[in-house]
């Protein structure tokens, strides 16, 4: 269960899959134009959700500057489960891209979401529910989108991912 920081208002400290959940649609909520999401392989019970591809779909129809940007270290389990998010990926793929990582940033384990330039749902480990949510991150939210962009420059486009089946 979820609990908020003694130090701060907008921090919370998260250990459950429920939790990565709900405070990732909280703050899909409040963002605008620009989302980055990475992770090892688009864990189901955050990102596979019809709640989470919907937040998706509507902040990238929102503007037409919005931008959603995926880095993903294994993409096998997207091609093989038919991931919604890949799904909308394909529809939406002049607002949307997903990316193979192939140049790991310096903390390997971590998975993290920024909105915008102050959101920020971060997974010490990617593959367990322990992290935190912050909605005024605006430090950490840029040193994040530094070492994003710069192994986002890097990531390879998986043709598999880009392909609308009909």
């Amino acid at each position: 269960m979820s609990m908020q920081s003694p130090t701060s208002p907008d921090l919370f400290l998260l250990n459950c899959s429920a939790d990565f959940h709900s405070f990732a649609l909280k703050l899909l909520a409040q963002a605008r134009r620009n989302i980055a999401i990475l992770s090892y392989d688009l864990d189901s019970a955050i990102f596979n959700t019809d709640e989470f591809v919907e937040a998706i779909s509507e902040i990238a129809r929102s503007s037409r500057y919005a931008q959603i940007q995926i880095l993903v270290k294994d993409t096998q389990p997207l091609l093989e489960n038919g991931h919604k998010l890949a799904k909308l990926a394909q529809r939406l793929s002049s607002k949307m891209t997903i990316r193979k990582l192939t140049v790991e940033p310096d903390d390997k384990k971590m998975g993290f979401i920024l909105c915008d330039n102050n959101g920020l749902l971060y997974k010490n480990d990617d593959a367990i529910y322990q992290g935190f949510a912050n909605f005024k991150a605006e430090a950490e939210v840029k040193h994040f989108r530094e070492t994003f962009d710069y192994i986002w420059q890097y990531g390879e486009t998986e043709p598999e991912l880009q392909q609308f089946n009909i």
